[in-house]
């Protein structure tokens, strides 16, 4: 169990935060600084306090990006006026600097050997998306969507080459494939005719209509139009279709604009309703009041409805990242995330039934879960100085068991904000620490204390932890003029690699602390690293509290994140939380996604950083469920190559995005995230097979009573990522007794699995033909595939068999084989055989028999030699047996 708070009434909620923070401003100086002196813990008021601090500054964080934006704008605005001057100042994907912190080096020894070998993976192909011809060397590409359509595949993403051009230009760009995602062109995105100084500015989503076979682009856009006219931020969408290899761009309509001086519409997501051809938009809104909108159009995003707020009144200010998804009878579902007024935070959900062509009749708010974020930091390598908390959410369309089921993913750590991190006694900076080498030595507990003499004065503090063991660090104490950054870096020889990443690189922001948790995977002298933001003031001194972290234990989240799923029916009742990662302690897992494959089962993907030693590179890992989401498979790496976020250049930030994303098209779940395994950082994509096929089939049979059909079928598992399990079911045109339905279990990742079944053939039969239909299902039984077999009763030339054997072939065992294989028969009276193996393409490799036999059974070995006496190669082979006017084959797999 754990111990996370429930989540309160939405009306309580409101109260609670309005409570926390007329607390808050009323304390003393002293305790709002969270500390009396030395000590090794807190008192109940000071833990409050520090409760309500840590509270109230992950509630700034959230505010501080958008309130900036319309700062910059209202700014802006008068530049223009007063000299004309050029757009492209704060937007949301911010422009991130090569160099954002002292006179040296981003970082000591950047391109260093990986400390621990790279893991060898078997991965489906990766593709890269975006086009990098004519790119600066440094445009990073991140936060991708993709939607796909057969063949038919289109993906957007933030484009950094846009910051390369003064004014920026579009910062936005898509890829669309006809080859089922095997290869991509690269395409702009037009823009909105009502606005001529127009560009896209961030976080593009895409989605498709099925039925109608329309897909959809959606994102954030601004126009500046000059001096005398006010600047807005808007959301927009483009339809788009396909003809043959023809990809062609609609209108682009406009769904909602504000004036970017006083609102901003932030973290757009969109969904194609392929029940009434609806269109439906979200976002977070930054005005007076912060909240989550719903838009819609019911003429196929040609028009949109106003604005309807559909997150609580309590929770204005606290929400974002909202996402809606809709399912298979065209009712909608909306989850965000809420920041919550003590130490939890909350995903919260609302539910509309199918509204058709009218407005949506809103249920009632329902908490999926509360959980506890990791606000001060991203994963290794990030380069956006705070975390990420956003859910995913996805619904069941399938004609499976679960049709209808809502799976909702995110990431979270454990209650970092309750520990406690007093102010101890103080460790002073020993000059020079300019670099690791030169690092001064502190234990966890200590505050550090520190000052800054000039822009290039750097200071790296270093201290030891075991594996599993956790440090807190808080910069509690700087002037509301301090800009800097306050990273954590792995041990030699990994000294560069980033794993932590708080600070603040505005100039006049008034949001100065930094706080996040790290959990060591590995044991090592890892290192912190104070450092003042290039081009702006020194600002002094500084103080950083630290700690051990680790809080009281039982909690469900292990370390600096792990990734959950949940799962509901209604959208009401849920299920779980299930833990999704299955790497070791220490190890981020960073932005999940989830969505539903056409073999009904839910995929799972999400940032991993367990092939590397100190976890400072990161793989994209997934898990399935084929079970409904009651349990969730081994988890499977489905790059080919690792990420070094930490030295693959990106001029944008969140170099990693704020999300990545995954769809499941008629055959294939397609993921698509940003990959740094380049010089900049790149989008690539995948595509992971969900289908499975009836590789072989028994040919004709021929019997007489009393026969026994030894029947071989093999099942492709064309996943190549998890073992699967099929059910089959055996069914006879006539009333013979047959084996009864099963299960085979487990075949391997793209691998193959042989059902063996007998069939006895009932002691008095007419002439004629019989058919035997096998007919196998995948898990969820969203894929059938069946198989005839014709068994023809034919009379023999033993009018009766003196010895009551029947004609049988048995399965070689073993199977596969690796020394020898027995191939065992029985015939129903002496006679001639043939016994032979033959190779996939039908050649002869070895004859076994061929001459008499007696009745009964016998038994034959093969050594795996063909008739020359060479071994045979590794693969498939096949026994054919001729014997009473009858031919009878079985499957082997040779192993050398």
């Amino acid at each position: 169990m754990s111990p996370i708070r429930p989540a309160p009434s939405c009306p309580a909620r409101r109260v609670l935060l309005v409570a926390t923070l007329a607390l808050l401003t009323a304390l003393p100086a002293w305790a709002q600084e969270g500390g009396t002196g030395p000590g090794s813990g807190l008192s109940p008021a000071e833990r409050e306090t520090q409760r309500r601090t840590l509270k109230q500054l992950q509630r700034d964080l959230l505010m501080q990006g958008a309130r900036g934006r319309m700062a910059a704008a209202r700014a802006r605005q008068r530049e223009l006026r007063k000299h004309g001057a050029t757009r492209g100042q704060g937007l949301h994907a911010r422009k991130a600097e090569v160099s954002d912190e002292g006179g040296k080096p981003l970082d000591f020894d950047r391109r260093v050997v990986m400390a621990s070998a790279e893991k060898a993976v078997v991965a489906p192909t990766n593709v890269r998306v975006n086009n990098p011809t004519g790119d600066a060397s440094s445009a990073g590409q991140a936060e991708e969507s993709v939607a796909a359509l057969g063949n038919y595949v289109l993906i957007a993403w933030n484009d950094g080459q846009g910051f390369t051009f003064n004014p920026y230009h579009d910062l936005q760009t898509a890829g669309y494939s006809v080859d089922g995602g095997a290869s991509f062109t690269q395409v702009t995105i037009p823009h909105p005719s009502a606005y001529p100084n127009w560009w896209w500015s961030s976080d593009p989503i895409v989605t498709v209509d099925e039925k109608r076979g329309k897909f959809y682009y959606c994102g954030m856009g601004q126009d500046v139009p000059g001096p005398t006219a006010p600047s807005v931020s808007a959301l927009a969408v483009v339809p788009a279709t396909f003809s043959g290899s023809t990809f062609t761009w609609g209108t682009p309509s406009i769904v909602a604009t504000v004036p970017a001086a006083t609102s901003f519409l932030d973290k757009p997501w969109c969904v194609a309703d392929s029940v009434t051809g609806n269109v439906y938009v979200t976002t977070t809104t930054f005005d007076a009041s912060d909240h989550i909108t719903f838009y819609r159009s019911t003429n196929q995003a040609v028009t949109w409805s106003p604005g309807v707020q559909i997150s609580s009144v309590a929770e204005n200010g606290t929400v974002q990242g909202s996402r809606p998804v809709v399912g298979p009878g065209g009712e909608i579902y909306v989850v965000w995330s809420a920041i919550g007024p003590f130490d939890a935070d909350y995903l919260n959900l609302r539910k509309a039934p199918n509204p058709g062509s009218g407005s949506p009749s809103w249920g009632t708010e329902v908490t999926v879960d509360s959980l506890y974020a990791q606000f001060g930091t991203g994963a290794p390598g990030f380069n956006r100085e705070r975390g990420i908390t956003f859910p995913s959410i996805a619904v069941d369309r399938t004609k499976g068991a679960n049709r209808g089921r809502v799976y909702v993913a995110w990431n979270e750590t454990w209650d970092i904000i309750s520990a406690p991190v007093p102010l101890n006694s103080g460790k002073a900076e020993v000059e020079p620490n300019g670099d690791p080498t030169t690092a001064t030595p502190f234990t966890p507990g200590q505050t550090l204390r520190g000052s800054s003499s000039s822009t290039s004065d750097l200071d790296y503090w270093s201290f030891a932890l075991s594996a599993g063991q956790s440090i807190i660090v808080w910069a509690d104490s700087l002037p509301p003029s301090a800009t800097y950054t306050l990273r954590l870096f792995a041990p030699s020889p990994d000294a560069g690699q980033r794993l932590c990443y708080g600070g603040d690189i505005t100039a006049g922001s008034s949001v100065t602390q930094t706080y996040y948790m790290f959990t060591a995977p590995a044991a090592g002298t890892y290192y912190l690293r104070y450092a003042p933001v290039f081009g702006n003031s020194p600002i002094g001194s500084y103080r950083v509290r630290t700690a051990y972290g680790g809080g009281p234990g039982g909690y469900r989240a292990r370390d600096q994140r792990d990734a959950f799923v949940k799962y509901s029916d209604n959208g009401t009742s849920w299920n779980g939380p299930l833990r999704l990662n299955d790497d070791g302690i220490g190890f981020d897992d960073f932005l999940p996604e989830v969505i539903v494959g056409a073999d009904g089962c839910p995929y799972a993907t999400w940032f991993d950083f367990r092939d590397d030693t100190y976890g400072s590179r990161a793989n994209q890992y997934a898990s399935r469920s084929q079970d409904g989401g009651a349990t969730w498979q081994a988890n499977a790496r489905f790059t080919s190559a690792t990420s070094n976020f930490t030295t693959s250049l990106s001029n944008i930030a969140p170099n990693q995005g704020d999300y990545s994303h995954l769809y499941g098209d008629p055959r294939y779940v397609r993921p698509t995230w940003a990959d740094g395994r380049g010089a900049n950082v790149d989008v690539w994509a995948t595509a992971v097979d969900t289908w499975f096929a009836l590789a072989s089939c028994p040919p004709a049979q021929s019997a007489n009573p009393r026969d026994v059909l030894n029947l071989t079928w093999t099942v492709n598992n064309q996943n190549p990522l998890f073992p699967s399990d099929y059910g089959y079911t055996l069914t006879s045109a006539r009333a013979w007794p047959l084996p009864p339905p099963g299960t085979l279990p487990g075949v391997a990742a793209a691998g193959s699995g042989d059902l063996n079944l007998a069939v006895s053939v009932p002691d008095s039969v007419a002439l004629g033909t019989n058919t035997l239909t096998l007919t196998v299902t995948n898990a969820r039984g969203t894929r059938v595939q069946q198989c005839d077999v014709t068994v023809n009763l034919v009379t023999t030339l033993l009018a009766v068999e003196p010895t009551g054997y029947g004609l049988s072939f048995s399965p070689a065992r073993p199977n596969p084989a690796s020394r020898e294989a027995r191939l065992d028969f029985t015939l129903p009276g002496p006679g001639r055989v043939r016994l032979a193996i033959f190779g996939v393409q039908g050649e002869i490799v070895r004859t076994l028999v061929d001459g008499e036999r007696p009745a009964g059974s016998n038994s034959v070995a093969w050594d795996g030699r063909d008739d020359s006496g060479r071994a045979v190669a590794t693969g498939a082979y096949f026994a054919r047996l001729e014997a009473a006017g009858r031919t009878l084959t079985r499957r082997i797999v040779w192993m050398r």
